[in-house]
């Protein structure tokens, strides 16, 4: 274990403790023995069988209510994928009030009102070996404590955590998890009873994006959007809606940017095209489409890049995204600036370069929100968006290998 020098290996015969590199004077190297004899004695004056009585405190801090600036970043944990990490974060404060460990790749979903936290989370009984168990785990949100689990039977989609893998109806009552196994469907979760329900077959159609309490919407592989309308047995209806986008040649990120209370998701693609679409009817309504860039931008070779590329802020009408200058296909290049556009004029507002580049951009929901951007570095930056976009503070080395933020009201 490493910590004081006195609490690792001694010496290495020169005065230096082997594991910090440090000469020691000789005074300290004599208290150091005289400390150890001690131990030795006191511990022989013991009688034999007699129980040193220890007294134990617990002390439980809880975290209240969440703030509107409340930030969850979700740590995959490259290094060990069996174990990944979420950090609550206070924007305003600029701290981690609490962590999270989790299963393997996990999704992060926030419960209405953020009293609850669920996972969707795999585990394996010997650790990386073993029976395989795949469990939707309800966290109480002021201790983060585990409160009971419903395991999945059908399993979960093993992939590099993605936002819209696993999310909570808009009344909170339903989890859905999406799953590939080679077929694709999705696994309902009773929240209120903590039941499996069961699951909806969705062939060609991927990920969920919420529309109302009992009705969610999926990408599919041709390029159009799937909705899905399911009574509380898990019993389904499906309608497939037109193309709305090249699957091919101009494909759109998996991580759209959505508003619950507005009722509309952004679906961006590749090269900067936007789709707009309204999720408050019986299926989507993808508006008229415009573009990120204008002709001198793409002289420039701006793009779209990052894992989590955009967030929207209902109160403002603002779009903010990540943007990068890379070739075709760099769709996963971190950006080196964040632009601010109206979303309903399609129009370009401002412009926030980064001191470093970022995969993910969450954006709070309130009337003062925070803007918050997370760096290749594992920092998260820290703006004002309700006053021109100051730069409030960077946090630094936020885990291994941060992909995911996640705000409420999302």
């Amino acid at each position: 274990m490493v910590g004081h020098p006195a609490e690792n290996d001694m010496a290495d015969g020169k005065g230096r403790n082997a594991m910090w590199g440090k000469a020691w004077p000789a005074s300290a190297m004599a208290a150091a023995l005289a400390g150890v004899l001690f131990a030795g004695t006191a511990a022989a004056q013991v009688p034999e069988g007699a129980k040193m009585p220890v007294a134990e405190e617990h002390n439980t801090v809880t975290l209240g209510e969440p703030g509107d600036h409340r930030v969850y970043v979700l740590d995959p944990v490259f290094p060990h994928l069996i174990a990944g990490k979420v950090y609550v974060v206070d924007g305003d404060e600029q701290q981690v009030i609490g962590t999270m460990n989790a299963g393997y790749v996990p999704n992060l979903v926030l419960g209405k009102g953020g009293k609850e936290l669920y996972f969707a989370e795999t585990f394996w009984s010997r650790g990386t070996r073993g029976e395989r168990t795949d469990v939707v785990t309800t966290y109480d949100a002021s201790t983060l404590s585990p409160t009971g689990e419903v395991k999945l039977p059908r399993g979960r989609f093993l992939v590099v955590t993605k936002r819209w893998d696993a999310i909570s109806t808009p009344d909170g009552r339903f989890l859905l998890s999406y799953n590939m196994d080679p077929a694709t469907s999705v696994s309902v979760v009773d929240l209120e009873n903590d039941e499996y329900v069961g699951e909806i077959e969705t062939p060609g159609c991927a990920l969920m994006y919420p529309m109302a309490d009992r009705r969610f919407a999926m990408l599919c592989a041709d390029g159009s959007l799937l909705t899905v309308d399911f009574d509380e047995n898990g019993e389904a209806e499906l309608s497939r809606g037109e193309p709305f986008f090249d699957a091919q040649n101009d494909p759109v990120f998996e991580h759209a940017a959505v508003s619950t209370s507005a009722e509309m998701t952004y679906y961006i693609s590749y090269n900067g095209m936007v789709y707009p679409t309204d999720m408050s009817g019986e299926t989507p309504e993808v508006g008229d489409a415009w573009s990120l860039v204008s002709e001198e931008d793409k002289a420039e070779n701006w793009r779209p890049g990052g894992w989590m590329p955009a967030s929207y802020h209902p109160g403002s009408d603002r779009l903010f995204v990540l943007m990068h200058q890379g070739g075709e296909w760099t769709h996963k290049n971190a950006g080196s600036e964040i632009w601010v556009f109206d979303a309903s004029e399609g129009k370009r507002l401002d412009r926030i370069e980064l001191e470093e580049h970022a995969a993910s951009v969450a954006v709070t929901k309130d009337d003062e929100p925070l803007l918050y951007a997370l760096t290749e570095a594992a920092s998260l930056s820290i703006f004002d968006a309700a006053n021109g976009y100051a730069h409030k503070g960077t946090m630094g080395q936020l885990g291994d290998s941060p992909l995911v933020l996640m705000v409420h009201g999302e």
